[in-house]
């Protein structure tokens, strides 16, 4: 990860420069992987230099407990991004960092759209708003579902709960939004431009 701000200025400056000069030329593919990728590694380098990944952080966290306490689970929110879960055996930390922020996953979703070329920009913007909504809603339902099931079976589920649950509602929540917001308007436009030729 790059940490340096000048740095970071000088390798978003020659990604643009490499992105734009391959949607100039129509190298599609490239152009697409290239700024896709680059997109979300100067992303997420810009937050965690910046200190902004913390913040998102932050809010997810007090978004759970606030959402935890609806469903009768009283959290306590530790320090910036940290929850005290009770449970019959004690108490269960659990922080929320960069993999449980979905920050990874939503830069991803907006650069596979923003750079997808088959799209007109409003549609793009539409559909990044949707996605990073989605996203930002599953993703606390993922923590939400992490915590019912350390509260409901104790501290020894705390890696289950996480790594196996967590994980398994997220990647198919993650799936569907990508299903329903890229893959299925891109065979949509793939089928139109084959039954036009």
């Amino acid at each position: 990860m790059i940490t340096s701000p000048v740095f970071l200025l000088v390798a978003a400056a020659a990604w643009a420069l490499l992105t734009w000069r391959l949607w100039s030329t129509r190298r599609w593919l490239v152009y697409y992987i290239t700024g896709a990728v680059g997109f979300v590694l100067l992303a997420i380098s810009v937050l965690r230099t910046f200190g902004l990944d913390a913040s998102v952080e932050y809010v997810q966290a007090q978004q759970v407990v606030a959402l935890a306490g609806l469903i009768g689970i009283e959290l306590s929110h530790l320090g910036a991004s940290g929850l005290a879960i009770p449970n019959h055996t004690g108490w269960a930390i659990f922080d929320i960092g960069i993999e449980c922020s979905a920050l990874l996953e939503t830069f991803a979703f907006t650069a596979l759209v923003a750079f997808y070329p088959a799209f007109r920009r409003g549609h793009k913007a539409r559909l990044v708003a949707l996605g990073v909504a989605a996203t930002w809603v599953v993703n606390l339902l993922r923590i939400l579902l992490i915590v019912g099931i350390i509260n409901a079976l104790g501290t020894s589920w705390v890696y289950p709960a996480h790594a196996v649950f967590g994980r398994l509602f997220f990647f198919v929540a993650t799936i569907a939004i990508y299903w329903y917001l890229v893959t299925r308007p891109t065979i949509a436009v793939v089928s139109g431009n084959l039954e036009e030729a």
